[in-house]
């Protein structure tokens, strides 16, 4: 044997040795953290990856006279106290039961209406800061991005201006081949699937997405997983029926346009499935052709929506991303039906006890810029739902979801102090939703030069 094929042998041995240790440690480290959270139960607070900053300045806070709409459903309080103490609320009600301290300072709320910070359940951004900072000044205190990995979010620990408190799942778990490569986690097995769950719960997740090339067969084990650490799963559906996905454990459906396939006739259900798995963009176009052909009055649909109020599902239907109006570029008549009966959808699972969750997506077509949430708020009340359950949906419902309600989303004694000041009654004409006044996140005002 020459000396060069004898330095190739050892070279090739030593190369092998360490690939084996490199697969071994990874194996290792992977049964650790399956290990450390199988077959448990563990449920700790959970928390956004950007606490804001607690207030040095102790000295109460008495916000007097205005309307106070605490997030809960019960009727505004008219000349109203709220009375804010570092980055908690302390008291909150009629003016004349609450026991303002001496020493507080005072902010007249005539005329306004104060109630709890919004909460977007669906929000993406990507590396951009003075996106979310606009949605912080137009109230949004708090945000979850469901489906973008954790790097995208490295800019938030770089921010110079306030940002909304925000909640991330990490990149989604698709099937092979992914729809959007670098967001994906491309789940190979089911042991696979749940070690995933664990490693974003490790990373800071608070919640789960599926996206909607991931296999069913996989949706019961991630959901097992999800729930032992006490975080919940969300998915975005077009080739999985939404009733199939509950029976398997989700807590949320993201998007109206994710009941499609459990609601049409089967055969147009069969075009949409192959148009789609052949090429993923043609679901664009292709749901709204799907959804102007439902029966919107068939019994199919009301056992769908049925099963989805049984299993306590979140619905967040981000209506404003698919808004078609007659006039718009490019826009069919079969545009305008499958909205229209998307809209007809959202009204009926509202008016049939489903959670309404609110989310924004991102910009959408007919929004103004940094209002897209108050512009779906009044799409959900167009599609028939009260003026104070969308408040109540964009509040303490949304906490509810994210599971963090015992220190989010309503105005109340040791709430955590993420309020909005309304110049106007939304409870009468939610657009006044657009008006925000002021906004304070963690006890502290957003000053007019970061708004």
């Amino acid at each position: 044997m020459s000396v060069r094929e004898h330095l190739f042998n050892q070279y090739f041995l030593i190369a092998g040795c360490l690939v084996f240790i490199l697969l071994f440690a990874a194996n290792v480290v992977a049964q650790q953290v399956t290990a450390r959270w199988q077959d448990t139960k563990h449920v700790e607070p959970l928390i956004e990856v950007n606490p804001p900053a607690v207030p040095t300045v102790r000295k109460p806070l008495a916000i007097v006279g205005g309307r106070l709409i605490d997030g809960r459903g019960g009727e505004p309080v008219e000349d109203a106290v709220v009375v804010v103490e570092g980055n908690r609320i302390v008291a909150a009600g009629p003016r004349e039961e609450v026991d303002i301290p001496a020493h507080a300072d005072r902010l007249d709320a005539t005329g306004k209406t104060l109630m709890p910070g919004l909460i977007d359940a669906h929000l993406h951004s990507v590396m951009n800061n003075d996106w979310i900072h606009n949605y912080l000044r137009h109230g949004v205190t708090t945000m979850r991005d469901p489906g973008h990995p954790f790097r995208f979010y490295q800019s938030l620990h770089f921010a110079k201006r306030p940002l909304p408190r925000v909640f991330l799942t990490g990149g989604h778990l698709d099937g092979f081949p992914p729809v959007w490569s670098q967001q994906a986690i491309v789940v190979r097995d089911a042991a696979h699937a749940r070690r995933a769950v664990y490693d974003q719960f490790e990373k800071g997740a608070t919640g789960i997405k599926l996206y909607f090339r991931l296999p069913l067969e996989y949706y019961e084990t991630i959901t097992n997983a999800a729930s032992g650490v006490g975080i919940p799963v969300m998915a975005h559906l077009e080739l999985v029926d939404a009733d199939d996905a509950i029976r398997a454990g989700i807590d949320g459906i993201e998007h109206v346009t994710s009941f499609g396939t459990a609601l049409a006739d089967p055969e147009d259900v069969q075009r949409f499935k192959a148009a789609v798995r052949a090429d993923y963009s043609a679901r664009r176009e292709e749901r709204f052709r799907l959804w102007s052909k439902i029966d919107m009055e068939s019994e199919r649909l009301r056992e769908v929506i049925d099963l989805a109020v049984a299993h306590d599902i979140f619905f967040t239907p981000t209506l404003g991303v698919y808004e078609r109006q007659k006039g718009d570029e490019g826009v069919e008549e079969f545009h305008l039906t499958g909205y229209r009966n998307m809209v007809r959808f959202v009204e009926q699972a509202y008016k049939s006890g489903m959670k309404i969750s609110i989310g924004s997506h991102a910009r959408i077509p007919h929004a103004e810029a940094g209002l897209d949430y108050q512009h779906e708020m009044e799409l959900l009340v167009k599609a028939g739902m009260k003026p104070m359950d969308v408040l109540v949906s964009s509040t303490t419902g949304n906490a509810r979801y994210f599971r963090t309600g015992q220190r989010l989303g309503s105005i109340e004694a040791g709430k955590l102090a993420d309020l909005i000041m309304v110049d106007g009654n939304p409870v009468e004409d939610i657009a006044v939703m657009k008006k925000i006044d002021r906004v304070m996140l963690n006890g502290k005002w957003i000053q007019d030069d970061e708004r």
